[in-house]
């Protein structure tokens, strides 16, 4: 009963126990090698490989075409494949392609997969194999390659000399491991004119040989020495640009506009300083009165939202619209006269109105958009500050050439690049020497908007400097406290205003 029980139990252990997954090997790999009269060489490899339960549709060979000898000189072969079969002398289908100074074979059917051990013959012919020296010649090469992911269970190479030599005539050695490994884990003889070598190797190991023998046993085939492209006056020169280039995006360019911030980047000083209270705005050197938009544009070095907003409310107080507020936060704004051909409006003024009086005389800021207009009196504000002769150049395209090029540092990695870039770019913009004046004067201007002193105040006191400067206001972001001053005055709604004055 006993017996019985313990066949049972292994009937069970056998039914529940995984099947085996056979593993990738190369079980054999051979490599007959003649060396020719004529300084050629000729190769046949058999490869016994083991795909296991694996599906695949055939193997890759890696073969160099540039050696290196036991000196270190590397020189360039001449390859040519002839027809890849199985042991029945069946062709596969193979293509080649050279990468990385390799001959890439891709063995087998794309069409059809394969499990199991299938074996491959490669034969082909080398020319610059050997080498030459002063005293012998010298057949030293990779028999394997140094692409192989999978073991090999028994790798072994045969060289036939053209002619049968003295054991003492010949110098035979072998390296196997990673590549440029000096481990001579193999065996090598030397008989009946053929030299013998033999290893096993892990994934991604090779077998290396070396056979020396005397001269003037085969014709001079002199291989073409191999120099890559950055040995080359032309690779030197390219690696030197390259480390320069390096030296000039990463660590010169950062500096430099710093540099240029300080000498270029910073407003000149005015002859005249910020003042506790002014009480107009600002003046081209021709003599005009710069707009609240304009005024606003010079001193943030921006035209943005708050300069529209103001320019309305300044056509309003000049009576080209009136603004009407039907419930609290709900405006329309309405076309009080024609400004078509109008000379007084700057083109700003006219691409505004323009915009909010395309589709009738009334423009309601919920139900319409002004993206493209806006874009177009930015542009036009920035225009017309470079024209009055406050900036050097338009200061959106300053900082859109620094924010480009910090968007360059980040991507390549050059992050000093893009914070100097973003920080110090957008401080780029300068004003000319009457640009910093008359950005002062408007500094003074905010200061009597906000300032609470007594004296200050009588100029306050008047509805007509309360609309003017209210758009000024605006553009400073002061308008609350503006408007704060008049609290205890009685001022009459404006004419341009329709609805609750709270």
């Amino acid at each position: 009963m006993k017996g019985v029980l313990q066949k049972i139990l292994l009937v069970g252990c056998l039914l529940v126990t995984p099947s085996i997954v056979f593993a990738e090997e190369i079980t054999s790999f051979i490599s007959d090698i003649t060396i020719n009269q004529s300084g050629t060489i000729g190769v046949v490899e058999t490869i016994d490989y083991d795909f296991g339960n694996e599906d695949r549709h055939g193997i890759f060979r890696t073969i160099p075409l540039v050696k290196t000898n036991t000196e270190g000189k590397r020189f360039r072969l001449g390859i040519e494949i002839g027809n890849i079969t199985d042991e029945k002398d069946t062709a596969y289908r193979f293509t080649k392609t050279i990468e990385n100074n390799e001959l890439k074979l891709k063995i087998g059917d794309p069409d059809k997969t394969i499990t199991g051990v299938h074996t491959y013959v490669i034969p082909y012919s080398v020319s610059g194999g050997l080498t030459y020296f002063s005293d012998h010649d010298e057949l030293y090469w990779n028999v394997t390659g140094t692409d192989w992911e999978v073991p090999m269970e028994k790798v072994t190479a045969t060289v036939k000399l053209p002619q049968l030599l003295n054991l003492s005539d010949v110098r035979l050695a072998c390296y196997t491991g990673v590549s440029g490994s000096t481990l001579q884990e193999c065996t090598s003889g030397y008989a009946n004119g053929t030299a013998t070598f033999a290893s096993s190797l892990g994934a991604g190991e090779n077998l290396t040989i070396v056979v020396g023998f005397p001269k003037n046993i085969v014709a001079v085939l002199e291989p073409q020495p191999f120099v890559s492209f950055w040995e080359t006056i032309w690779g030197k020169f390219t690696i030197v640009a390259i480390v320069v280039l390096f030296f000039l995006w990463y660590v010169v360019l950062p500096i430099k506009i710093i540099i240029d911030w300080f000498k270029r980047g910073r407003d000149p000083k005015a002859p005249m300083g910020v003042a506790s209270a002014w009480f107009s705005a600002p003046k081209t050197p021709k003599g005009e009165e710069l707009s609240p938009a304009e005024t606003g544009t010079l001193v943030d070095e921006r035209a943005d939202m708050a300069d529209i907003v103001a320019t309305i409310v300044d056509l309003a107080r000049r009576g080209y619209v009136t603004i009407k507020e039907a419930k609290k936060g709900e405006f329309t704004i309405e076309k009080r006269r024609g400004f078509i051909g109008d000379s007084s409006l700057p083109q700003f003024e006219q691409t505004l109105l323009s915009g909010l009086f395309a589709k009738g005389n009334s423009f309601a800021p919920k139900q319409a958009s002004l993206v493209t207009t806006i874009a177009d009196i930015q542009r036009q504000l920035y225009e017309r500050v470079v024209d009055h002769g406050l900036f050097e150049s338009n200061p959106a395209t300053i900082r859109q050439r620094y924010t480009i090029l910090g968007i360059i540092g980040f991507v390549t990695g050059n992050l000093p690049l893009a914070f100097v870039a973003f920080i110090f770019g957008h401080g780029m913009p300068r004003k000319t020497v009457v640009g910093s004046q008359a950005a002062n004067i408007a500094k003074s201007l905010k200061n009597f908007l906000t300032s609470q002193k007594r004296y200050l105040t009588f100029q306050a006191d008047k509805q007509l400097l309360f609309e003017k400067l209210l758009p000024f206001a605006i553009v400073f972001g002061v308008e609350q406290v503006w408007a704060a001053r008049f609290k205890d005055i009685n001022l009459k709604q404006p004419e341009w205003y329709q609805g609750s004055a709270g």
